[in-house]
């Protein structure tokens, strides 16, 4: 006890003199003042405000996304005791990111974190984690999380000191680790055939003069990520409520499943940035319709969160559940937006949508059908909004060589045609017109299938299903022909879009007799892994104890394609399976 009453006294002089730090503030000539009056009553208590420049510590001093003010929001209300109710909390949180908040190019390249991108799929993704970021911020945070926010520098410095009085640990581990030692290098990789590991510490001698890794991190954020730049001054000068209302065509993928077409209606809300929705969607592989309703908010003039309901629970976890949730990016004239709607206990099934506002003009979403084979003859179906009820042959063009030969059934939703494809059409994307309105690069014209690719080439899962979810991971096997190259594997190739392949599991040769394929989990006929339980398998002892083990490991995940002719196709991803996550640091409030 004597030793827990010392750690504790200590750890409070570290969050005191944190706070002597917070009291300082910065510069009124670097800050934003707040004018919000219920934001003034509720933050006012700590964060005290400057009568004539009306900054408060700290709130001044930061601009950020939704989801980080609303983690501040709920740790002032865990650890400091703020008295706030539901209403209070979402009317601050709106007020902070209208005020604080980021301009639309700042946000961007991070929006794939509020879309609850597992797997982003955007290669080079390594490159967006500045190298004096890697060996701080990104060891515990995800890298959107940090160049999310905009502070001064001795805001940066608060932060990193709140950091060490919240959790003592990161000072020795991260931010000044060996021993207390400046180092000049920030990562040492050590490469080992094909696996690379990478240091805590340098292997290097340290030299004379270094920095710490904090302070290395704190120049460049000082740097490169200021409380006031050009592009929130000019956003912040225009910055108003976005009209939304009225019917919006919804273009848009979910892996797995494939394209979906629909519409959304969207409606004014009680409030200039609140809204609520009505959507139609329907899956065109399969023809399964879905109904849904919701409401959406609209921060900072350009970042939509909403969430959708339907009475009609879902058996398959990879469809819309009774309620999902929508992070889109809004744009500046109001006439697109484009992002995901997400589910599951990690949200990791999601569908990729564009919404472009419908007007009186016909709109043409695409097609059921990725690609054609030449020579052939086959129908197509074309989805879109105001189109011809009872259109002519001519009215349709699929790109050269491409002839619709019928009109077999219109719709001003959806129009199906006979189409004969002429031998020797080269190898490209074809766009969909119809009465004048254009789908670009919709459909693909081939003449074979030259490879398959699994995507994505990695994946994890999670173990679940008794006190915790599983986290399910989807997979694709992507056709491509050779683009007029004529070799495979080039950047002129084309995709084709996903086939019906077969599906397995193949041990991955990492540890002897763990036999991990035969715990790990299931893969079904549309690629969708299902993981096992969680907790110890009596049935599974591994090599290393006698212990009952869990039903974690990595195998890989093989795909199996027959083409029209030519022998089977071939391709596979690496999967690893692994241990729940029992403690969830999510914003689920910020959409509500």
């Amino acid at each position: 006890m004597q030793g827990l009453k010392f750690t504790t006294q200590i750890l409070f002089l570290v969050i005191s003199s944190t706070g002597l730090l917070f009291a300082q503030g910065g510069s009124a000539a670097e800050g934003i003042p707040i004018t919000d009056p219920l934001t003034i009553a509720k933050c006012g208590g700590c964060h005290q405000q400057d009568p004539n420049t009306k900054m408060m510590r700290r709130l001044s001093y930061e601009r950020t996304t939704p989801e980080v003010w609303e983690q501040n929001i709920k740790r002032m209300v865990r650890l400091n005791g703020v008295s706030l109710s539901a209403s209070d909390a979402g009317q601050i949180l709106r007020y902070l990111s209208d005020n604080n908040g980021l301009a639309p190019e700042e946000a961007r390249p991070i929006f794939w974190e509020a879309e609850h991108r597992l797997f982003r799929d955007q290669e080079g993704e390594d490159d967006q984690v500045p190298a004096p970021l890697e060996r701080t911020c990104n060891y515990c945070h995800e890298i959107g999380r940090v160049l999310g926010q905009r502070r001064t520098r001795d805001d940066y410095q608060k932060l990193a000191n709140l950091h060490m009085g919240l959790f003592p640990g990161s000072e020795t581990a991260v931010f000044r680790p060996h021993g207390g030692t400046p180092v000049d290098q920030p990562v040492t990789e050590v490469q080992n055939g094909t696996f690379r590991a990478t240091l805590l510490y340098p292997a290097a001698p340290v030299k004379q003069g270094s920095k710490y890794p904090i302070d290395i991190a704190l120049d460049y954020l000082a740097k490169n990520q200021p409380l006031i730049t050009p592009e929130w001054t000019a956003w912040k000068a225009v910055m108003r409520p976005p009209k939304l209302a009225g019917v919006w065509a919804v273009n848009a993928y979910e892996k797995g499943k494939g394209r979906v077409y629909g519409t959304m209606t969207i409606e004014p809300g009680s409030a200039p940035d609140l809204f609520t929705t009505k959507i139609e969607m329907r899956y065109a592989t399969s023809g399964l319709t879905i109904s849904r309703t919701g409401k959406g908010i609209v921060y900072t003039g350009y970042s939509w969160r909403g969430r959708s309901a339907t009475t009609a629970p879902a058996s398959d976890p990879s469809l819309p559940p009774v309620e999902s949730r929508e992070a889109m990016f809004v744009s500046r004239d109001n006439n697109e937006m484009m992002g995901r709607w997400f589910w599951g206990g990690y949200q990791e099934f999601g569908i990729d949508v564009h919404l472009v506002r419908v007007g009186a003009q016909p709109v043409v979403f695409g097609t059921d059908r990725y690609a054609l084979k030449t020579p052939s003859s086959d129908e197509v179906h074309i989805f879109g909004a105001n189109l011809p009820a009872s259109p002519n042959p001519s009215d349709i063009d699929l790109g050269p060589g491409v002839e619709v030969t019928k009109v077999v059934s219109g719709s001003p939703t959806e129009i199906a045609v006979e189409v004969s494809v002429k031998p020797d059409v080269p190898v490209g994307m074809h766009d969909v017109r119809v009465a004048g309105a254009t789908a670009e690069k919709t459909l693909a014209v081939y003449d074979k299938v030259s490879y398959i690719k699994v995507t994505p080439d990695a994946s994890f899962a999670r173990l679940g299903g008794t006190i915790v979810a599983k986290q399910y991971a989807q997979f694709e096997a992507i056709a491509f022909a050779d683009g007029p190259d004529g070799k495979p594997g080039t950047a002129d190739d084309i995709a084709l879009g996903p086939v019906s392949a077969n599906w397995g599991l193949e041990e991955f040769m990492s540890t002897p007799d763990d036999d991990d394929v035969k715990y790990v989990g299931t893969i079904n006929d549309t690629g969708l892994f299902t993981p096992s339980g969680e907790g110890p398998n009596p049935k599974r002892k591994k090599q290393a104890n006698n212990y009952p083990t869990d039903n974690w490991g990595d195998v890989w995940v093989d795909a199996s394609y027959k083409p029209e002719s030519g022998p089977a196709l071939k391709a596979r991803s690496y999967l690893v399976v692994t241990v729940p996550t029992y403690i969830h640091y999510d914003q689920p409030e910020v959409d509500q």
